[in-house]
């Protein structure tokens, strides 16, 4: 038997578990209902700062719609523009959520506010806010846009621990978010296969049970 006196110490000698945080999954997407998110700044604090990029979905083998990013020249993103199905020009938004999720959000380009839709023009003005605070985007059927919601205490995510910098840079993000699905060139399976059915290599990987359930370390 030991006694107190014995077991109690007088300092301290708990040094702790060095780590650091690996942002190896960036999701592809706008982020969830009950997600607090941010988005990272361009330039001058405008969402054209992030410049137009395309993006075609297509469908997979289970009939699910995968973006593809159209990358090359002007005249390439033309033909493909005009080649492709579900072709829509966009912003490539990199945000962060409360929980230290990173994500790349593709926003429609909005032209003439007159003639977007309510749900484009909705997401433009929340992603707009989302510059400067927490906020949650959630869909609103009945008025079909989407609603805004800000954090009321926004000092309760303290901004140096979630949000001073991004962890990794902007080009990193997108390629980890599309995740190899990338469009470069006539000999893409997307692009010479326009109006069927394709399966990447990545997904092949993945029925094989060659790539693992990928998560997120935050």
């Amino acid at each position: 038997m030991f006694k107190l006196d014995q077991i109690h110490s007088k300092n301290k000698y708990n040094k702790g578990v060095a780590a650091t945080i690996r942002y190896d999954v960036v999701d592809l997407g706008k982020p969830g209902p009950d997600d607090w998110f941010r988005i990272y700044k361009m330039g001058n604090n405008s969402l054209n700062d992030y410049d137009p990029a395309i993006i075609s979905k297509i469908k997979d083998p289970e009939g699910n719609l995968k973006p593809y990013l159209v990358v090359g020249s002007e005249d390439w993103k033309a033909a493909c523009a005009e080649r492709l199905s579900r072709v829509q020009d966009v912003h490539l938004l990199y945000g962060i959520t409360r929980s230290k999720r990173l994500f790349i959000w593709p926003l429609p380009v909005v032209e003439d506010i007159n003639d977007a839709i309510g749900w484009h023009i909705s997401g433009y003005e929340i992603a707009k806010a989302a510059f400067d605070r927490w906020t949650q985007i959630r869909s609103n059927k009945p008025d079909s846009r989407y609603m805004h919601i800000d954090l009321d205490d926004q000092n309760s995510v303290p901004k140096e621990k979630v949000f001073a910098e991004p962890p990794i840079d902007y080009e990193t993000a997108i390629n980890r978010a599309f995740k190899g699905r990338f469009i470069d060139s006539a000999d893409h399976p997307v692009y010479r296969n326009a109006g069927s059915v394709v399966e990447t290599e990545y997904d092949k990987m993945k029925k094989k049970g060659t790539i693992k359930s990928w998560v997120n370390i935050n």
